[in-house]
């Protein structure tokens, strides 16, 4: 890796805010989930990484409001099949730290990786609380 700091590095979302985005978009509270994308945005919308970070919530928001896109990953996402989100989260991290990715496509993993991960957590306390 080159001594230059990749811009991910530098700059990371709230993670208070980042799961309370998730957990709206979720729960399908679109007005306040993109009162916080705005939130989020303010901070991270100075350089290319936090554009594409931004741009995969947006996405997110999107995706759910519509609900008809059978090609997107969110509207296929099924919550209870852990193998596949720990599949896709490894799949995320390998392109979010991929060096031949420019910063934006980066960023734009790096939300996934961060969603992916909160479902696995969430899937991990539902499997505690059931056995």
């Amino acid at each position: 890796m080159s001594k230059r700091k990749r811009e991910s590095d530098r700059i990371r979302p709230p993670p208070n805010l980042v799961r309370r985005f998730f957990n709206l978009v979720l729960n399908r509270q679109f007005a306040e989930a993109e009162r916080t994308l705005g939130k989020i945005r303010k901070r991270l919308d100075r350089v290319e990484w936090g554009r594409g970070y931004t741009q995969a919530l947006n996405g997110m928001i999107l995706t759910q409001r519509s609900n008809s896109d059978r090609y997107a990953f969110l509207s296929n996402l099924d919550l209870e099949d852990v193998e596949m989100l720990e599949r896709s989260n490894k799949e995320f991290i390998r392109h979010s730290e991929d060096v031949l990715h420019t910063d934006y496509d980066r960023g734009f993993f790096s939300a996934w990786v961060d969603f992916t991960s909160l479902l696995l957590r969430r899937a991990g306390r539902r499997r505690a609380t059931s056995d």
